[in-house]
C-alpha cells in the first residue's frame, strides 16, 4: 500500500502544474431510478428488528442478527419537517447514496415550521409539525433509514418555566439542565410527549418503532464541558444556590460530620511563597505588554506610584483575548501549585478574563482560566491553580477585549503554594460549604469534582431509565458527547458512546455567529495529523461499547473540504466505529433543490462531500476498508485517577490514554475503567501492511499523504501546491466497489475525484479566509483535475464511463493500466465496469 501511495505522489506532483479547471457539477435534489449510483436496504417495518448493542457493536437483533454500521447525516431546525411531496423525494436521496440514518438535530428550537412547537402555544408540540415527522420518518422507515430522536439540542425551557435566565454562557439551559429539578421535569415531559405518541402513518408509537432507532438525550451537555469549570463558578444565584445544596447533602452524607470533611481537606494545606512575578514595568526585558489583535487598539500607563497600570481601550471588538496584557518568561513546575492575587477596577461593569499558558506553540494551558467581574470599586481577587505542565517560558495574561471600558490592575502577584482547605465558617451541618473556594486543597478540588461526576451521571442515568422503562422505548439511548476522562465515566452505562469532531470550525471574532464577519483557516486536515480531531476521537472509544460520531464535518468553503468524507470514513473504518452522522445535510425545510451551497455545514447541495457519500458507504458502512488487525485497551483507573487526569489533561483523551498516532494508525483503539491495559497483534502476517498510513514533510508548506487501502476500497489524499497562487490544497481519489466486492473481482467500481469545491461567482477575501455574505450563485462547481489514475490490481478488460451529475452515464472513457481523468469529461465520477463472461 505505500508503495501505492508513493507512486500516486509523484504522479500528483509532477501534474499539478497542468492544474485545474473548474465545471458545474450540480447534484440533483430528484435522484433518478437508473443512476448507476444506487444503494439500497431494506424497509424497516414496525415488526422488523431492533438495532440493538451486542459485544461492542451494533447489531440487528436476533440469532442470526447482522452487524449493523450506521452512516447518516444530521437535520436541523426546519429540515426536519419537510412537506410530504419533499420526504420522498429526500429520504429516495439519502438511500440511493447509501444512507442508513436521520438524526433529527435542534427541531426542538422553535414554533413551526422552524420548529415542533404550537406557533399559538409554545409548551405544546406543532400538529402540523408532527404530521409532517410522523410522515417522513414512515418514508425513510421505507428506504431503510433509521431515525436519531435527539430529545434536547437548543431548548430553554427555562424561559418558558420562567424561571431566571441561566444567561449567554449558559445558552439553551445548557449545565443547569442536569440538575435543576425544574428543567429535568421539562425535558421528561417532552420525552413523553413525542416518544409516547402514535405515528399516524405507522400506526405504533415511537417508542415501540423499530424505525426510531437511537435517542439522544442532550446535546453537547456536561459539567465538564468547553468552559465548564467557568460556566459552574459563575452560575446566576437562582442555580448556584440548588447546586451548592445538592453539595453540602452529598458531602453530608461521605463525611457525616464536619470535624470529619474539615480534617480530610486540610490535608495537603500549605503557606503562600515567594512571588515569581517581576516588578510591574513597561519597558526593559521584564517589562509587561500589550497583545492586540483584530484591528483592536489599546495603550497601557503605569499608575502613579502604586505597583498597577490603567489599560486605555481605545477600539475593541467583541473577542475579549483580542486584547491581552501579558507577562512571558515565567517558569512553572508540573503538579506545584501557584496562587494569583491582584486588585481590579473599571470605570463601570465589565468583565475580563485571565490565563496562564504557554507562551509559544502549541500554547497549551497550563491550568488556570478564569472570569472575573469587575466594578467601578477596588477588589482584590484570588486564583489558585495547580501547574499542569513544566514550562520554562509561560505567560500570564489577561484578557481585557469585549469592551472599551478602561481596566485598571495592581498588586499583581502569583506565589507559590496558598492552598487552604475548608474555612472557618463552612459546616456541613449548617450547609454553606461553597461548591469552590480559591486555592483549594487537592482534596477539597478532588470532591468538587466527584461530586460533579456523580451528579451528572445520576442524571443521565435517571434519563436513560425514563426513556427506556417508564417509556418502554426500545431505541437505543445516549446521554451526550465525551467530554474527557469524566464525562466519559459519566456517560459509562448509556447504550452506546458518542462523540464530535470538527476541522476547523468557523470562527467569529466579533459577535457570535455573525454571517457577515467570519474566517476559516485554510489548512487541510491531511497536512496536519498532528492537529488532527481524529485521533482524539479513537482515544474516546469505551471498551464494551458501541462508539459514534454524531456530528463530523470540515465546514465550507475551506479549499480542503474534499478530504472530509473519505477520510473520517476510512479512519473510522479502521477503527471499527460503528456510525458516523456528517453534519449536516440541511438546516431548511424549503432548500432541498439548491444548486449551490450558502453555509458552512450544509453537505447537500455541495458536491465536495455530498459527492463522497457513496464512497462512504462503500468504505465505512460496507467494511470496504478492513478493521485494523490489532487493539489496544488503555486501563484510565479508578474514580480518584479519573479526576487526577482529567485536572492535568482536561479533554485530551490522547493526553489522558498516552498513545501515539503510530499506535492509532495500526491498532483499535478503546479505553476501560480499572488499571488493566491490553494490547494485541496485529498477526506478524499483517505488521507491515497497516489498513492506514498518514504522514507529511516539508514544514512551509506541509505536504501531507494519507492512504487507506483494501480489501473493497481505496482511499488516497495528498497534497499539491500552486506556486502560482502560494497555496496548497488536497487531491482527493476514492476507489470503491458498489458491489461490495474485494476491488480486483468487483464487477462495479466507482472512482470519486476531489479538488477545490466554489460557488460561481463566489467572492472569496485575498487572504481566502472568508466570502462574508458573498457565497456567489448557482451552479457550484467542481475543481477537475488533469491527473493520470493508476488502475492496478484491478484486472483486465474494464470499460469506463464519466457519469454525469445525475448519477447516469455519459460518455465512455479510453483507460489501460491509466485512467487519464480530465475536465473534459465534466465529472468527479468514473464509474469502470467488468464486462460479464
Amino acid at each position: 500500500m505505500v508503495k501505492f501511495i508513493s507512486v500516486m505522489l509523484i504522479v500528483l506532483l509532477a501534474t499539478c502544474a497542468l492544474g485545474g479547471e473548474f465545471v458545474p457539477f450540480v447534484i440533483p435534489a430528484d435522484w433518478p431510478a437508473d443512476a448507476e449510483i444506487n444503494f439500497t436496504s431494506p424497509p424497516i417495518a414496525t415488526d422488523s428488528a431492533r438495532v440493538i448493542a451486542r459485544d461492542s457493536h451494533f447489531y440487528r437483533d436476533g440469532k442470526n442478527g447482522k452487524r449493523v454500521r450506521i452512516w447518516g447525516v444530521n437535520l436541523c431546525f426546519g429540515a426536519c419537517f419537510p412537506t410530504h411531496a419533499d420526504a420522498k423525494r429526500v429520504a429516495n436521496r439519502l438511500a440511493a447514496f447509501g444512507i442508513n440514518s436521520v438524526r433529527f438535530h435542534h427541531m426542538d428550537n422553535q414554533k413551526f415550521p422552524r420548529g415542533i412547537w404550537d406557533a399559538s402555544d409554545p409548551m405544546k408540540l406543532s400538529p402540523e409539525a408532527l404530521d409532517r415527522l410522523d410522515y417522513f420518518i414512515d418514508q425513510l422507515a421505507k428506504k431503510g433509514i433509521w431515525s436519531n430522536i435527539n430529545l434536547h439540542v437548543s431548548r430553554s425551557h427555562s424561559r418558558y418555566l420562567k424561571l431566571p435566565d441561566p444567561g449567554e454562557a449558559l445558552r439553551f439551559d445548557k449545565i443547569v439542565d442536569l440538575f435543576t429539578p425544574q428543567l429535568i421535569a421539562a425535558q421528561k415531559k417532552f420525552a413523553r410527549d413525542l416518544l409516547a405518541r402514535i405515528n399516524k402513518y405507522r400506526k405504533v408509537k415511537y417508542a415501540a418503532d423499530p424505525a426510531i432507532a437511537f435517542v439522544e438525550i442532550t446535546n453537547e451537555d456536561s459539567f465538564f464541558m468547553w468552559g465548564g469549570e467557568q460556566k459552574v463558578r459563575n452560575l446566576p444565584p437562582f442555580y448556584a444556590k440548588i447546586l451548592t445544596g445538592q453539595f453540602n447533602a452529598w458531602l453530608a452524607k461521605r463525611y457525616k460530620t464536619d470535624l470529619k470533611f474539615k480534617g480530610a481537606w486540610a490535608n495537603g494545606a500549605e503557606p503562600l511563597g515567594a512571588n515569581i512575578l517581576p516588578k510591574m514595568r513597561l519597558t526593559g526585558d521584564t517589562a509587561w505588554s500589550l497583545e492586540q489583535h483584530g484591528g483592536c487598539k489599546a495603550k497601557a500607563d503605569l499608575l502613579g506610584r502604586t505597583a498597577g497600570v490603567r489599560i486605555e481601550i481605545n477600539k475593541a471588538n467583541a473577542t475579549r483575548w483580542h486584547i491581552q496584557f501579558r507577562q512571558a518568561g515565567l517558569k512553572v513546575q508540573k503538579g506545584k501549585f501557584y496562587t494569583l492575587t491582584f486588585r481590579a477596577k473599571a470605570t463601570e461593569s465589565r468583565e475580563i478574563s485571565l490565563n496562564m499558558s504557554q507562551a509559544d506553540r502549541p500554547w497549551g494551558s497550563l491550568g488556570l482560566q478564569r472570569t472575573m467581574k469587575l466594578s467601578d470599586e477596588w477588589q482584590e481577587f484570588h486564583a489558585g491553580f495547580a501547574a499542569t505542565k513544566t514550562e520554562n517560558n509561560a505567560r500570564l495574561v489577561f484578557q481585557v477585549g469585549g469592551s472599551k471600558t478602561p481596566v485598571y490592575l495592581a498588586d499583581i502577584k502569583l506565589q507559590t503554594g496558598g492552598r487552604t482547605g475548608a474555612q472557618t465558617d463552612e459546616s456541613i451541618i449548617k450547609g454553606n460549604v461553597a461548591l469552590f473556594a480559591e486555592s483549594e486543597t487537592t482534596a477539597r478540588t478532588h470532591d468538587r469534582m466527584r461530586f460533579l461526576a456523580e451528579t451528572e451521571k445520576a442524571y443521565f442515568d435517571d434519563m436513560r431509565t425514563f426513556v427506556r422503562k417508564d417509556l418502554n422505548c426500545g431505541a437505543l439511548v445516549t446521554g451526550t458527547i465525551v467530554f474527557g476522562p469524566l464525562g466519559l465515566w459519566a456517560q459509562s452505562d448509556m447504550d452506546f458512546i458518542d462523540a464530535h469532531a470538527y476541522w476547523h470550525h468557523p470562527h467569529f471574532p466579533g459577535r457570535p455567529w455573525d454571517m457577515g464577519n467570519w474566517t476559516v483557516n485554510q489548512t487541510a486536515m491531511v497536512d496536519n495529523p498532528d492537529r488532527s480531531p481524529l485521533f482524539n476521537l479513537a482515544a474516546s472509544r469505551l471498551k464494551g461499547k458501541p462508539f459514534t460520531v454524531s456530528e463530523y464535518n470540515h465546514p465550507a468553503p475551506n479549499d480542503a473540504q474534499a478530504e472530509c468524507v473519505p477520510m473520517i470514513t476510512a479512519f473510522a473504518a479502521a477503527q471499527d466505529w460503528d456510525g458516523i452522522w456528517l453534519f449536516a445535510y440541511s438546516h431548511k425545510t424549503d432548500a432541498w433543490d439548491k444548486k449551490h451551497f450558502t453555509s458552512f455545514f450544509d453537505i447537500h447541495a455541495n458536491p465536495a462531500k455530498w459527492g463522497f457519500v457513496p464512497a462512504g458507504t462503500s468504505i465505512f458502512r460496507e467494511a470496504g476498508i478492513e478493521p485494523a488487525a490489532g487493539k489496544i485497551t488503555v486501563g484510565l483507573g479508578d474514580i480518584a485517577k479519573l479526576i487526577d487526569t482529567h485536572l492535568t489533561h482536561d479533554r485530551d483523551m490522547i493526553g489522558v490514554s498516552k498513545l501515539t498516532q503510530k499506535d492509532i494508525l495500526k491498532r483499535r483503539i478503546s479505553v476501560s475503567f480499572g488499571d488493566k491495559s491490553e494490547t494485541s497483534g496485529p498477526p506478524a502476517a499483517k505488521k507491515s501492511q497497516p489498513n492506514l498510513s498518514w504522514t507529511y514533510f516539508g514544514d512551509s508548506p506541509k505536504c501531507g499523504i494519507f492512504g487507506a487501502n483494501w480489501p473493497a476500497a481505496s482511499v488516497k489524499v495528498a497534497s499539491i501546491f500552486d506556486a502560482l497562487n502560494n497555496s496548497g490544497h488536497p487531491q482527493v481519489e476514492t476507489i470503491t466497489a458498489l458491489d461490495s466486492l474485494p476491488l480486483h473481482q468487483s464487477n462495479r467500481v466507482l472512482i470519486t475525484l476531489g479538488g477545490r469545491c466554489e460557488n460561481t461567482a463566489m467572492q472569496f477575501s485575498k487572504d481566502r479566509h472568508t466570502v462574508g455574505r458573498n457565497w456567489g450563485k448557482a451552479p457550484v462547481r467542481i475543481e477537475n483535475p488533469i491527473l493520470p489514475i493508476p488502475l492496478l490490481g484491478l484486472g483486465d478488460g474494464l470499460k469506463c464511463y464519466a457519469l454525469k451529475p445525475d448519477g447516469t452515464r455519459g460518455a465512455e472513457v479510453p483507460i489501460g493500466k491509466l485512467l487519464n481523468a480530465s475536465p473534459k469529461y465534466k465529472t468527479m465520477w468514473y464509474l469502470l465496469v467488468r464486462p460479464k463472461k
